[in-house]
């Protein structure tokens, strides 16, 4: 079963470098990217991922914003949330607006794609 996933991350380089970590494995796809927390919203809307990828702190819709917001709307999505600290404020603040994972950036690459595929679609459902 392949996850899709949603990069959001206003950090290009920083996208690219996840992408291809993520795409090493075969059961995951990238499925779109976004800049910011609105267009993180409108793409999940329309290719409807199973995991969005979102980073904290974006410019404009800030990632704990498009995660309430994206969980209202998406209630199936998983949101994991990315930052590069692991502030105590941050993470329960993601975690009461639906995130299901903090993650830190920088932390081991396995441990993202791991948390990609624990949330990822339940065998015969997709």
């Amino acid at each position: 079963m392949v996850v899709r996933v949603l990069l959001a991350d206003d950090n290009a380089r920083f996208r690219a470098t996840l992408r291809r970590l993520l795409e090493r494995d075969p059961d995951i796809v990238v499925v779109a990217e976004a800049n910011d927390g609105a267009e993180a919203i409108e793409l999940a809307e329309e290719v409807r991922p199973d995991v969005v990828l979102m980073d904290v702190s974006m410019p404009g819709l800030d990632g704990l914003e498009a995660t309430y917001a994206l969980k209202s709307s998406l209630p199936d999505v998983t949101v994991l949330m990315l930052s590069v600290g692991d502030k105590e404020q941050e993470i329960a603040a993601g975690l009461a607006g639906g995130a299901s994972e903090y993650l830190v950036k920088g932390g081991p690459a396995g441990e993202i794609v791991e948390a990609i595929k624990r949330y990822g679609p339940v065998p015969g459902t997709a």
